[in-house]
């Protein structure tokens, strides 16, 4: 009688831990995982490298205008040197005029570089994010069923006015940690935190 009632008392502790498992909540923080997950660094890593190839296309662009614009002051001064006949004070006019119909051609062929080199790269930014989240939510989704919780809520959502959706979570069912394990398995040399690096229209932000 005594077993049977012992058995009976365990297999009522079993079923109620099972069915407080099941009804669990888990929470992870999305940003955080974001950040330290190894390939967001890597993707990050290449849109710096693209920023610092436009920055440097941009510059060589920028020097070529360097000089035609002190080309253009020298021909200026020699289209009013007094000292020179008028024949070539009228030739240096023509070459001035020249010279300022190609600088302003070759600054606008530097706004409209650095214009859809900029879009392109936000472009990309922004597909690689939403590939990388998608990743993202699967991992976590298929944790959480492993795990048994039955919902996964992110703890660094926030409101219209920017703060905090989640003001607690116990650490006992906060997940991050154990998601970027998995996400970062074999990764031992990642970094534990990307600065977060932003593409946004005519200018790059870190």
């Amino acid at each position: 009688m005594k077993m049977i009632l012992k058995t009976l008392i365990l297999s009522v502790a079993l079923m109620a831990g099972s069915a407080q498992a099941a009804d669990e909540v888990a929470y992870v923080d999305l940003q955080e995982v974001f950040k330290r997950f190894y390939k967001t660094q890597l993707a990050q890593d290449q849109i710096r490298q693209q920023a610092d190839n436009i920055k440097m296309e941009r510059d060589e662009i920028e020097e070529e205008v360097t000089v035609m614009k002190e080309e253009i002051e020298v021909l200026r001064a020699d289209s009013r040197d007094e000292t020179l006949s008028d024949e070539v004070r009228d030739n240096k006019r023509d070459q001035l005029e020249e010279k300022l119909v190609k600088l302003q051609k070759k600054e606008q062929d530097m706004t409209d570089f650095e214009k859809l080199r900029m879009q392109q790269m936000e472009q990309q930014n922004t597909r690689m994010t939403k590939k990388l989240f998608d990743e993202i939510y699967d991992i976590v989704i298929n944790y959480a069923k492993a795990q048994g919780f039955s919902a996964v809520i992110d703890r660094s959502a926030q409101s219209r006015i920017r703060t905090g959706v989640v003001l607690y979570v116990s650490p006992q069912v906060d997940i991050t940690a154990d998601v970027l394990a998995v996400m970062n398995e074999g990764r031992e040399g990642t970094r534990q935190a990307a600065p977060e690096f932003k593409v946004e229209a005519g200018k790059l932000e870190e």
